[in-house]
């Protein structure tokens, strides 16, 4: 690689790291974010509580999709909308736009949907969005009870039928302007562990300005983890205890969390990426290892995965 070459992916892979470890900002796609921390409460949804409704006050004039913080379940497919507040009753009321679906990821993480047709705000004006949870007990959408830096937000109960309930939470979500977001893809050979080959995910669209989200799944439980970031090794380099498959510019070291449903562990980390033209088109890369003492050597990984910045 040519020296010049070499130094551009360092100097972005540092800025990378700053911006992941840097206070959350407001730029391009991203447009709004409450509570937007590691942190999770010990809580779940699912019904009587199956929609929940997060009261904001519109900041951009087109929402594109949104995200909130779940998991720890079965995959199931779950619906963010964005929905009117009523000036007499207060409840969310007319749907703007139309709504969103993905299917839920077992780790728990920021994870979402694009609008199927975006909603237009007004902006200044309150607004609700409106989580349609599919099965039972999910995580939660909220922070840590004791976490510092809470801000407390309205939110709104159904059963389906009827708005029950009301609660000032502490409640986690993500809302995005329209934007033409970059590609992810995955590619390499996991390593087994106690719980099968670890798996990696992104959740996220990879644009200047916002975050990307790298989940860690079926991997040891309560164990060191680490995330590699790079660029892509795209036929791997075995090490003899592993096959590694992106440069190791930066290493971040986490602790595995206990998911249940089925037990596992899991970790996600939050990168912002730089609101900066050289980051588009770089293909930044992530693979997770799992310190995991029933795995053969001690050590299991995931496959990796790539997501090219626009």
């Amino acid at each position: 690689m040519p020296r010049d070459t070499a130094t551009t992916m360092l100097r972005l892979a540092a800025a990378f790291l700053f911006a992941a470890l840097a206070p959350l900002a407001t730029a391009q796609q991203l447009a709004f974010a409450q509570n937007d921390n590691p942190s999770y409460g010990g809580y779940a949804v699912g019904w009587p509580a199956s929609v929940l409704a997060f009261r904001f006050t519109a900041n951009a004039p087109v929402l594109a999709a949104a995200q909130v913080f779940t998991g720890n379940q079965p995959p199931a497919v779950h619906t963010l909308e964005i929905r009117t507040r009523n000036a007499t009753t207060g409840l969310p009321d007319q749907l703007v736009g139309q709504p969103g679906t993905w299917s839920t990821t077992h780790t728990r993480c920021f994870q979402g949907a694009s609008f199927a047709q975006p909603a237009n705000l007004t902006v200044g004006v309150d607004y609700f969005l409106v989580w349609r949870v599919q099965g039972m007990f999910h995580q939660h959408s909220v922070s840590a009870d004791t976490e510092p830096s809470n801000v407390l937000v309205e939110v709104r109960v159904s059963d389906g039928n009827t708005w029950h309930a009301q609660a000032n939470l502490a409640a986690k979500f993500r809302l995005f302007a329209p934007y033409v977001a970059g590609s992810t893809s995955s590619y390499g050979t996991g390593k087994a562990g106690q719980y099968g080959v670890p798996t990696i995910g992104l959740h996220g669209w990879p644009a200047i300005g916002s975050p990307v989200d790298v989940w860690l799944g079926s991997a040891a439980r309560n164990v060191p983890a680490i995330l590699v970031l790079g660029t892509p090794i795209p036929g791997g380099v075995p090490l003899g205890f592993a096959d590694l498959y992106v440069t190791p510019d930066l290493l971040l070291t986490l602790t595995t969390k206990t998911h249940t449903n089925p037990l596992s562990g899991g970790i996600s980390y939050s990168l912002f990426v730089p609101n900066s033209p050289s980051a588009i088109g770089f293909p930044l890369s992530f693979q997770w290892g799992v310190f995991d003492p029933l795995a053969l050597d001690g050590f299991s990984h995931s496959a990796a995965a790539t997501a090219v910045i626009n």
